[in-house]
């Protein structure tokens, strides 16, 4: 970029830059642009914004000094704002001179009389105008924070209360009310104490006053009652309101998040703390909304209550709850940066724990002893983040008791100033007794006020994580052109596809050209790694290809879309998930827009030999599969791999995917899979991936995989005769099985 600017300034052209950073506030700030002119050595003179390279970038800086240097002619610049000065340059390094800047669509030239007062006083007031800007820099940065945090938050509780906006208003309400509830009857028995304490006088209505007094207590104290009773009930509608809101936002983003951003460790990294903020902050930051509007509450009739004594002790009731304030915000931020940097960290201590304690390596883990390798693993990945969050709260206890020492030694002194007032005569016992209870309440209530903001700031700090997962771009189109639809009349064809995953440097695919055609049955057969298996999966949509395209009937695959092509494909997967459901809903899972059939979930279930397993269990197609419930039946990983077969003929889809579908299964299963994947494919369009070359001699056509190209193609036939490396993997098989 440099080059290109230079050579376009050699033409005489006038280019303009766009400024970063505040180094020479306030003649150019942070976005202005610069209009930078090619000029000699001999035009420039002291006081000149200049444009020069340094570290191979571009800056512009004010010229202060032109000196020789070894007979070389040397100049040395600075910014407005900065105390020290740029290391010096020669002819060489200087690119032009700014000779205007635009600030909001306003053009301002340098020789105008306001920048020529600019340069003087940055020429010889800097030493006072510096630290000043500095500080006028540093304040707008924080108002800016906080317009974007307020923006932020506000644009956060909006997603988190989509669907709660009646609910949280009747919450709100009820907060408001139990903030006022506790002072008015503290004021209630102000005046009752102020009753007790009066002298007595005859054929007065003191004792009926004093009655009527208790009375309004005791409402007072019953209404608190019976808002906290309401308030429990509202509390819990808003809970369940919001979190029923929350995870089905969650699952609907996870149904339709690219499967790259499961193969990404840094994209992981933020799914995990999505998952983990999401299932407590949103409605952590609501509890404290609501928090924060009963201490508001509290705190205006509170102010009515102390201006009725003494209006100044409001001030040092605030200047005592300061300190904690900024300890909280201060720390707030800081486990925000420790959540993010441990998130790699956590992830692994998850892994280690489901090693520990899931089935799935139950057995291995008896079998060769391993568990205290793990638990080692475990415990030390623990301890170091627990250290980490411990030296964290150490540093947060030291400050947080300096501050409390500093409130309490406030809220005392206060105190034995309202005492002196009682001691001079000037108020009553019961005022004396309202301002103990209501500064001892209002500390509680202004603290609760302030750790309530810190709160909502610290949770939308973590909330950002699920906001931004919502925000995640999903790269496949899942929906088609109106006038598009899946046909497969013809043929599907890859034209120079290439693919490389994310995470990977080397490419996949490499410009793979092959040709299914409509109604046969095609093999990919190949070494492991080879690129069969990503072929499935840019067939079903979850990947697009980086270069080349995939056509359907000569219409390209990613214009009819995702959702369109999975709904005309079925698949059984190598690595197949295992569902503990019952044996029907496992069956019928492979069309879930229909009601369950039994009578197509048997046939499903014969076609794939697995229906006499099914008919044996205690409650037939009604029995709970699997180990994870109580009740359940397990069944052998081949069994288990029928059950996904027998999905794939449930579903009778016109395209078939398989890959290794016999992997898990004995030599007389396969046999008896083969011949069921054959009727499978009858007049389909099938897709087999398979070591195992006894599964795919019968394909129309196979296409031989090395590492990401097809080098040969045919039927089993051509390719024995061709004896070529099919050939030589088809010899090896034979000799294995002898």
């Amino acid at each position: 970029m440099v080059e290109i600017a230079e050579s376009l300034l050699d033409e005489n052209r006038t280019l303009s830059f766009r400024m970063q950073g505040n180094s020479m506030f306030p003649t150019m700030k942070d976005g202005d642009l610069g209009h930078v002119e090619k000029c000699t050595h001999d035009e420039l003179k002291i006081g000149d914004v200049v444009v020069f390279k340094a570290n191979e970038i571009l800056v512009a800086h004010r010229l202060t000094d032109i000196f020789y240097q070894k007979g070389i002619r040397v100049f040395e610049t600075k910014g407005d704002k900065n105390n020290f000065h740029d290391a010096p340059f020669t002819s060489e390094e200087l690119v032009g001179k700014i000779t205007s800047i635009q600030r909001k669509n306003r053009l301002r030239r340098l020789d105008s009389p306001l920048m020529r007062f600019q340069r003087f006083t940055s020429t010889y007031f800097s030493f006072l105008l510096i630290p000043a800007f500095d500080l006028y820099i540093r304040l707008k940065n924080r108002i800016n924070r906080l317009n974007s945090g307020f923006r932020s938050l506000k644009n956060n509780l909006s997603v988190v209360s989509e669907n709660s906006g009646k609910i949280l208003l009747k919450n709100a309400v009820l907060a408001v009310l139990q903030g006022i509830i506790p002072f008015a009857i503290i004021v209630c028995i102000k005046f009752l104490i102020d009753q007790l304490t009066k002298p007595i006088i005859p054929n007065s209505n003191q004792q009926l006053i004093f009655i009527l007094f208790l009375i309004l207590t005791a409402l007072v104290f019953l209404t608190s009652a019976i808002l906290s009773e309401i308030n429990s009930y509202f509390s819990e509608k808003l809970s369940q309101s919001v979190s029923k809101h929350i995870y089905d936002k969650l699952h609907s983003k996870h149904v339709l998040l690219d499967l790259s951003n499961y193969e990404n460790p840094d994209k992981q990294d933020k799914i995990h703390r999505a998952v983990q903020e999401a299932s407590y902050r949103p409605l952590k930051i609501m509890n404290e909304l609501l928090l924060g509007i009963k201490s508001v509450a509290s705190a205006l009739f509170l102010l009515g209550l102390f201006v009725s004594i003494r209006w100044y002790l409001v001030l040092v009731l605030l200047v005592a709850i300061i300190p904690g304030i900024l300890v909280r915000l201060k720390f707030s931020q800081k486990l925000y940066k420790l959540k993010e940097i441990q998130s790699t960290k956590e992830r692994e201590m998850y892994y280690y724990n489901r090693i520990l304690t899931g089935f799935p390596f139950a057995k291995e883990l008896k079998l060769f002893g391993f568990a205290g390798f793990f638990k080692k693993r475990f415990t030390d990945v623990q301890n170091t983040l627990f250290d980490q969050k411990i030296e964290l709260r150490k540093s947060e206890l030291r400050l947080g008791i300096f501050a409390q020492v500093f409130a309490i030694l406030l809220i005392f002194i206060s105190l034995g100033f309202v005492s002196m007032l009682k001691m001079k005569g000037e108020i009553s016992i019961g005022t004396v007794v309202l301002f103990f209870f209501a500064f001892q309440r209002g500390y509680s209530v202004l603290n609760d006020f302030f750790r309530s903001i810190t709160q909502i700031v610290e949770d939308n700090t973590f909330l950002k994580d699920f906001i931004e997962f919502l925000n995640i771009s999903t790269k496949s189109r899942v929906s088609a052109a109106a006038d598009l639809t899946f046909g497969l009349k013809n043929e599907i064809r890859f034209e120079n596809v290439s693919f490389k995953y994310e995470t990977s440097k080397r490419n996949v695919l490499k410009s793979v050209n092959i040709t299914i055609p409509a109604g046969k049955t095609v093999a990919f057969v190949g070494a492991n790694g080879s690129g069969k298996t990503t072929m499935i999966k840019l067939l079903c949509g979850f990947y697009e290809p980086n270069s080349g395209k995939i056509s359907i009937d000569g219409i390209n695959a990613s214009e009819l879309g995702q959702s369109v092509i999975c709904k005309n494909i079925t698949a059984v997967f190598q690595d197949f998930a295992l569902y503990n459901l019952m044996a029907l809903e496992n069956l019928g899972l492979g069309n879930a827009e229909i009601p369950f059939d039994l009578a197509k979930a048997k046939e499903a279930a014969r076609k794939a030999g697995i229906d006499d397993i099914l008919e044996k269990l205690p409650d037939g197609y009604n029995t709970l599969l699997g180990n994870l419930f109580k009740g359940g039946e397990e069944l052998s990983i081949g069994q288990w791999q029928k059950i996904a077969i027998a999905r794939a003929f449930y579903r009778d889809s016109p395209l078939i995917l398989m890959d290794e579908p016999s992997s898990a299964l004995d030599a007389e299963s396969e046999k008896q899979i083969i011949n069921s994947l054959k009727k499978l494919s009858h007049q389909k369009t099938a897709v087999i991936i398979s070591h195992r070359l006894t599964t795919v001699q019968w394909a129309d056509l196979i296409y031989f995989f090395k590492e990401g190209e097809v080098i040969e193609s045919g039927t089993h036939s051509d390719l024995m005769a061709l004896k070529g490396c099919y050939f030589e993997l088809f010899q090896t098989a034979n000799t294995r099985f002898e």
